[in-house]
């Protein structure tokens, strides 16, 4: 599950709080203020709309929309697959802070798994630690890492964390 809050000034001294959710990958997203469903959204070809609810105003709609797109993990199971495309069979995101990763068949899994473990970090641009699962293609191995974001200086032997 996914949980983002969202802030809408009203006037100087009010502001409306909105959480938006989303349950699992692939889901619309909710979003809720004071416990009530409001409405759900969802993006379809590179397109947001409204699927239930009254009618959010434009304010509202393009900000809960512009938030979401602002979200760095949307794009990181893509970023995942695009760094070890021969490696990486699949990426799910299960939320901001956990993704489930599947390998392809015929690659050395424990060679991508000091592979994945050192360079992920370099893929991050949230500021919290993110926890990978990692499987092999049959599900019959599996390795952890939780992934800080790094911060890359240059060294005596190049660049690196």
């Amino acid at each position: 599950m996914i949980e983002l809050d969202y802030f809408l000034k009203v006037d100087e001294y009010s502001t409306l709080v909105y959480q938006v959710i989303q349950f699992s990958a692939g889901e619309p997203w909710r979003v809720v203020a004071d416990g009530i469903l409001l409405g759900s959204l969802e993006k379809l070809d590179g397109k947001w709309r409204q699927l239930s609810g009254d009618d959010f105003s434009l304010e509202l709609f393009s900000g809960v929309s512009a938030l979401i797109d602002e979200q760095h993990f949307n794009d990181l199971p893509l970023q995942i697959s695009s760094r070890w495309p021969n490696l990486i069979s699949e990426v799910l995101c299960r939320s901001d802070q956990e993704y489930l990763v599947v390998c392809k068949a015929g690659i050395n899994f424990r060679s991508f798994e000091g592979i994945f473990s050192r360079f992920v970090s370099g893929l991050l641009k949230d500021e919290w630690p993110v926890s990978f699962k990692v499987f092999n293609h049959d599900f019959s191995q599996d390795f952890s890492v939780t992934a800080r974001p790094g911060i890359w200086k240059k060294n005596m032997a190049g660049w690196g964390y």
